[in-house]
């Protein structure tokens, strides 16, 4: 019987798992980034990756802010 080869599954971003995973505004997003950067938790991470989940946070929370 043949099997099929498993696919490897794609690398998902750091945006895409803090947008997913955290629960909260995107202003309280905003600040638990920049305390989990402070404190190092992304020290091995690509910093345009980084750059780009930074800019994301921001325009969120100024999307909310503009709203409320």
């Amino acid at each position: 019987m043949l099997r099929k080869k498993k696919e490897p599954k794609a690398k998902k971003s750091i945006a895409e798992a803090l947008m997913r995973d955290m629960q909260g505004s995107g202003g309280e997003k905003l600040a638990m980034y920049e305390k989990l950067r402070e404190r190092g938790a992304f020290d091995g991470v690509d910093r345009r990756e980084l750059l780009k989940l930074e800019n994301m946070l921001r325009t969120f929370a100024a999307a909310e802010k503009g709203r409320g």
